[in-house]
């Protein structure tokens, strides 16, 4: 009786550090991609709130205009149609007032899930998230917002037929 010998299969250390080898040089060519994402969620998320509060503004320019009250540098506006004047405005749009213009346009949830704050003068409202922010809600100064680098810039109109500039600051998002 001949015995054959036994072939064992298997994977030699070679093979073995070969592909470890090639694994990590993948990883280290995809995890920059990977890692960026919450940066393209962050600017995602700047990009929809900005397109929100354009188009709230118009909502809010259209009120005017059937109010007559679109010439008016500044002045309060009812939005509800409850007799109480909810919101300043500048030529038919929402100024920038820290706590009566955007603020009050953008629904439930804004207080917690947004920081905001405006110039001194109420020229130029500020916006971030509340989590790049580090706070949720209104603020006297800047500093949490700017902080942030990641932001949003709502100027709002200053003259009669002009609209509301919206711009982002994304640079550490």
């Amino acid at each position: 009786m001949i015995k054959q010998a036994s072939k064992q299969s298997g994977f030699t250390l070679i093979e073995l550090v070969v592909v470890i080898i090639i694994l990590g040089i993948l990883a280290v060519t995809a995890a920059p991609r990977f890692l960026s994402l919450s940066s393209d969620a962050n600017k995602a998320a700047l990009q929809s709130m900005g397109g929100a509060i354009k188009s709230a503004a118009n909502l809010v320019y259209a009120k005017s205009v059937i109010q007559g009250l679109q010439n008016n540098a500044k002045t309060t506006i009812d939005i509800d149609a409850d007799g109480i004047d909810d919101l300043e405005i500048s030529y038919g749009y929402p100024s920038a007032n820290r706590n009566n213009s955007i603020s009050k346009i953008m629904g439930s949830g804004f207080d917690n899930d947004w920081t905001w704050s405006t110039t001194y003068g109420d020229t130029r409202f500020w916006l971030t998230t509340a989590s790049l922010g580090g706070r949720s809600g209104v603020y006297v100064n800047q500093t949490a917002v700017l902080n942030s680098g990641c932001y949003i810039l709502y100027d709002p109109v200053t003259t009669i037929g002009s609209s509301p500039k919206i711009s982002y600051v994304t640079t550490d998002c």
